[in-house]
């Protein structure tokens, strides 16, 4: 029997009882992580640089992965299903390409995985939901599928809460996804298993989606880079709806909440796959592509930076440790020369943008299609206010979440679950505050990590950009990172 099922195997039994019976068993938390190699740590834009040059094959490259997966996957359960011979059969025919000269696009051979809200041929698309353990789709998302257009290899899905509705990565299908620098907790949601995927050394790109949070929550828990672009330039067609109604496709351009993205290991390469992603669809003549601008700045210390780490909103409470980590990045950006601003906010309260994308989302979760015009009419007011501000300001930076990632919490539902935030208990629902505000106005956000908190966890910051400038927050995220450094592997992971 091939590896990938004896894999799928112990993740359901193990995982499918403890679902049910309502335990979190973290049994594999005692146990070593085998060492990776540094190789799969590598960025995707080295390794499609490294397969062109012939310095490794696809075929190799994908064994790699493969092999890590079967080693470490049973202490993580982050990739959930496989097509290990089609992902081979592939990944020999990129090699057999290359060498007759053949470039099938700016991802060719990259062996990645994709998380299980979208639908990938030749593996189950689940999203979480038992109803949907044995759905096998006839076709890609249309997303996935401008990445195999570029070349990519998808061999395998990652995990996800169920139908993507949770800041934690469990369901009755596949189990619990941990935390690669600490299994004991979450690496977050809906896009956990994405997150931990690529901090485990399990793939080099990801591809997530994001209602409230769900790229850059994962991305701020494990240290890993994520983007939600500006609304309306990634297609979301072969997303599993979160919505308990059947939204029919072409009624997808009126439901104005929720993205489809990247996450990786550098910003780098959320700009390579932001523009495969972006990219015309081949099959439709004339295609329209989204044009985005580029960085508003040439250098990385002519950028004009606002900052808003802290709101009167009861809601918008962080703790301690992960603002003293966002701290230290805003006293590195000024030791560089850049022009911090810490006072400056646009004209809305934190508390508007909350409300805001709370009341789009009960409209769609209760099937209200098209969305009721007040509510439109309030996105465009705020729109227009966030386009007033970046007049001002390039870049404003805010916390992701309030705290690290959390311990595993399954046992209670979610809206009792609770967070501990400087030594008191808050609602888990908090967690919506800072992530809001892109999400309800259509904003580009890019989360980079920007350090270890006291406790040694990852603590990753919000970028956020005005509209159809993406580019700008990506920029600014790597030249972040080139200052204080980007993605670290976890410890047990490297040499």
């Amino acid at each position: 029997m091939r590896f990938a099922k004896r894999v799928l195997q112990r993740i359901s039994l193990l995982f499918l009882i403890q679902a049910f019976i309502g335990c979190d068993t973290q049994d594999s938390s005692s146990r070593s992580i085998q060492k990776v190699d540094p190789l799969l740590f590598q960025s995707a834009t080295e390794l499609t640089g490294a397969i062109r040059r012939g310095e490794i094959s696809s075929l190799d490259l994908l064994n790699h992965y493969l092999e890590s997966i079967e080693r470490n996957n049973d202490l993580i359960h982050a990739v959930v299903a496989f097509d290990e011979d089609a992902a081979r059969s592939r990944a020999a025919e990129a090699d057999k390409a290359l060498a007759r000269g053949q470039i099938w696009g700016p991802l060719h051979g990259l062996p990645m995985t994709v998380k299980d809200a979208f639908e990938v041929v030749g593996m189950p698309a689940t999203a979480g939901d038992p109803e949907l353990k044995d759905h096998m789709p006839e076709q890609n998302a249309e997303a996935v599928e401008r990445l195999v257009e570029a070349g990519a290899i998808i061999f395998g899905k990652t995990n996800v809460p169920y139908r993507c509705l949770d800041f934690q990565s469990f369901n009755k299908v596949y189990g619990t996804t941990n935390n690669p620098w600490d299994r004991t907790r979450t690496p977050g949601g809906s896009s956990g298993g994405s997150a931990a995927a690529l901090c485990a050394g399990f793939t080099p790109l990801e591809l997530g989606s994001d209602l409230g949070g769900s790229i850059r929550i994962p991305a701020h828990y494990t240290g890993t880079f994520g983007h939600v672009p500006t609304f309306g330039i990634v297609p979301r067609y072969g997303h599993i709806s979160p919505f308990p109604v059947d939204i029919p496709q072409d009624r997808l351009p009126e439901i104005t909440l929720g993205v489809v993205g990247p996450l990786a290991r550098s910003a780098e390469d959320l700009e390579l796959s932001l523009k495969v992603l972006t990219a015309p669809d081949r099959s439709e003549e004339g295609s329209r592509r989204t044009e985005l601008r580029p960085p508003r700045r040439k250098r990385f210390r002519d950028y004009r930076v606002a900052v808003w780490f802290t709101d009167p909103s009861p809601e918008a409470e962080v703790d301690a440790e992960v603002l003293r980590t966002l701290q230290k990045t805003v006293e590195a950006l000024r030791d560089a020369g850049l022009d911090v601003d810490e006072e400056a906010r646009p004209d809305l309260r934190l508390y508007e943008a909350i409300h805001l994308r709370r009341e789009i989302r009960n409209e769609l979760m209760a099937g209200a299609v098209p969305l009721y015009q007040g509510l439109l009419s309030e996105q465009k007011k705020q729109q227009s206010k966030w386009a007033a501000f970046f007049e001002s300001y390039d870049v404003l930076l805010t916390p992701v979440a309030p705290t690290v990632a959390f311990p595993h919490n399954h046992r209670e539902p979610l809206t009792s679950r609770r967070l501990e935030i400087n030594g008191k208990k808050r609602p888990y629902l908090n967690n919506l505050a800072w992530v809001s505000m892109a999400i309800a106005a259509g904003l580009p956000a890019t989360v980079a990590p920007v350090g270890l908190s006291e406790s040694g966890l990852p603590v990753g910051i919000q970028i956020i950009g005005a509209r159809f400038e993406d580019r700008t927050t990506l920029d600014f995220a790597k030249g972040l990172s080139n200052l204080i450094g980007g993605f670290t592997v976890p410890p047990g992971f490297g040499e």
